[in-house]
């Protein structure tokens, strides 16, 4: 049922005079669900109530209904409009967030209309992704339901649209109970007994035979010397390079809720080998390593198939970087000064994977020590 309502608002101007007006919402209400919502002022009180009757006959006869963004929006037109205008801000979205919606918007749930919105729709979504021809993993599907859930959180706040995240939450007992989403497993992957070796050679073979100017062996060495995520390391800038001091600064490092600002300096360790590796780098333009990080990552992976080792991603080097560190005695807040963990225990349950007999090495080390 549609009425109206009237506020007055009562302002004092520069010149210390006060004026009066009168701002009319009209809402259309069905089963408690907002259908249309209206506002507008007016100076004269009898020129609201005028306007808000007159707008209440046409819904009720049907002429109003088009105005209601709710009946006019898709799913897909909200997440383009909360792309861009996210992006405005002094916050951007990051990669992995504005992908993830870029790829919802090409399945049916984009086409639906927003005062048709469900946990149906959700649902019916899940199955969409997990059928389609890349066949994401439950995990994959559970980071594309997060990032739908935050759009639909904000959209009130951000587009006077009167939705929310609700389709999300009705769904959740039935998404878990059908599998259709799951927690990311927790990897442990390290490189094994001569594997490390294995591939640098491999690399080095690959980057002289093919026409690529890549140099994936470097960039191998320099993932687990400093624990750079590879898009980080191809960001590294001559300008912000310390020889002297064996360090650089890394701009805008990855962080969960800060996307722009999280400056560290990092230290080159290796007992120099990071820094040599840096400075035989030809000096041809801004970046130290001006490539492609994907073009990195799906060289380094068709090596590592070829050669046949199993299971290793690029982003496992990060991983075997920090352990590498810990097994040669460094405490968590040492490490975390390399991999840039601002929770220490994000970095010890997920990137911290200690072989035992480095434990052994170790203590044979203290032992000879004293």
């Amino acid at each position: 049922m549609a009425y109206f309502t009237i506020k007055k608002v009562v302002k004092n101007t520069k010149d210390r005079k006060t004026t009066t007006r009168y701002q009319v919402t009209v809402r259309d209400k069905q089963n408690g669900k907002v259908l249309f919502n209206k506002t507008k002022t007016f100076n004269v009180k009898s020129a609201a109530t005028k306007w808000a009757k007159d707008l209440i006959h046409d819904i009720e006869h049907g002429v109003a209904q088009s105005e209601n963004p709710l009946n006019q929006l898709t799913f897909g037109d909200l997440i383009r409009k909360y792309i861009d205008k996210v992006n405005q801000s002094n916050k951007p979205l990051g990669r992995t967030a504005e992908y993830s919606l870029l790829q919802v918007s090409k399945y049916r749930l984009s086409q639906t209309k927003l005062c048709e919105l469900s946990s149906s729709h959700i649902i019916d979504f899940c199955y969409d992704r997990l059928s389609s021809s890349n066949r994401p993993q439950p995990q994959t599907v559970a980071m594309d339901i997060s990032f739908i859930r935050t759009v639909l959180f904000h959209t009130k706040s951000m587009f006077a649209i009167n939705i929310d995240d609700t389709p999300i939450i009705e769904s959740y007992p039935t998404m878990k109970r059908l599998q259709l989403i799951a927690r990311s497993n927790q990897r442990q992957r390290r490189l094994k007994e001569n594997e490390y070796e294995f591939i640098l050679e491999a690399l080095i073979k690959y980057q002289s035979k093919s026409r690529t100017k890549i140099p994936y062996a470097d960039l191998y060495e320099m993932s687990i010397l400093t624990c750079l995520r590879v898009s980080e390391l191809c960001q590294l800038e001559w300008k912000n390079l310390i020889p002297e001091r064996s360090v650089i600064q890394v701009i805008d490092r990855k962080h969960p809720t800060q996307k722009q600002g999280n400056n560290m300096l990092l230290p080159l360790l290796g007992n120099g080998r990071a820094l040599q590796i840096i400075e035989k780098q030809p000096k041809s333009g801004k970046y130290i390593f001006p490539y492609n990080p994907k073009s990195v990552a799906t060289g380094f992976r068709r090596v590592v198939r070829n050669i046949g080792i199993e299971e290793l991603r690029y982003h496992d080097l990060r991983r075997e970087g920090c352990s590498r560190l810990i097994e040669k005695g460094f405490p968590l807040p040492h490490v975390a000064a390399v991999s840039g963990h601002k929770d220490l225990k994000v970095l010890h349950n997920i990137y911290v994977s200690i072989k035992p007999e480095s434990l052994v090495a170790l203590e044979l080390t203290k032992n000879d020590q004293k």
